[in-house]
């Protein structure tokens, strides 16, 4: 592709998002889905085979979720955000048979996220801060399968916070795309899910949101 055509791009997307302009965030409604990755760092791994108990680096993966948001004021918004962390999919086959295990971490968070002073309702782009508490709820499954078929699932639960920054870009009245540079803390599970008492780390996502409800005016 030429720089031309490159330009003549940037600035058709650019003149979708400037239609946005004074349209404002207060008193709207926003649902928005999420996609992204995350990087465990504050943990070890703990795996056990038929040699006896292994210990990798932390993990990462897949992270994706949905969020509603309502803006309180035109720099002020409220965020309730559910997601899920592909914690491990782990297959072992040994003599006595296969098991499969699959483990996977859902926050579930409500917080603020405060636009920055530069974000005005002239502007289709938006910086901004932000900040959430909640739950980590971890879930793992694991299937054995030999002479029997045996299933065991628990669910284990724990409180953290996330902090981060990013930027929202409305593209018209209705739809925004938001892109976020955060970092999630949680206590340890009191087991391990997935061969991990804590998944803390950083994490970066992209959304594509859906804005309805009354503007300011």
């Amino acid at each position: 592709m030429t720089k031309k055509r490159v330009l003549t791009l940037a600035t058709l997307m650019w003149a979708g998002a400037a239609p946005a302009a004074g349209q404002g965030l207060a008193n709207r409604h926003m649902l928005e889905v999420r996609m992204g990755a995350w990087h465990q760092v504050t943990d070890h791994r703990t795996d056990v085979g038929p040699g006896g108990i292994t210990t990798s680096v932390g993990a990462s993966g897949f992270l994706g979720g949905i969020a509603y948001g309502f803006g309180l004021r035109e720099n002020l918004g409220l965020r309730i955000t559910v997601g899920a962390m592909g914690a491990s999919v782990d297959t072992e086959v040994a003599v006595s048979g296969v098991s499969s295990e699959v483990a996977v971490v859902t926050p579930l968070l409500i917080g603020l996220r405060y636009y920055l002073s530069g974000s005005a309702p002239t502007s289709p782009a938006r910086p901004f801060l932000s900040g959430s508490v909640g739950a980590f709820v971890g879930s793992q499954q694991k299937t054995m399968t030999g002479t029997t078929v045996s299933v065991e699932a628990r669910t284990e639960a724990s409180m953290g916070f996330e902090a981060g920054a990013g930027v929202d870009v409305l593209i018209g009245r209705r739809f925004v795309l938001s892109a976020l540079v955060a970092y999630d803390v949680m206590t340890d599970f009191d087991q391990p899910v997935g061969g991990s008492e804590n998944y803390s780390g950083p994490q970066i996502s992209l959304g594509f949101g859906f804005l309805f409800g009354g503007g300011s005016s």
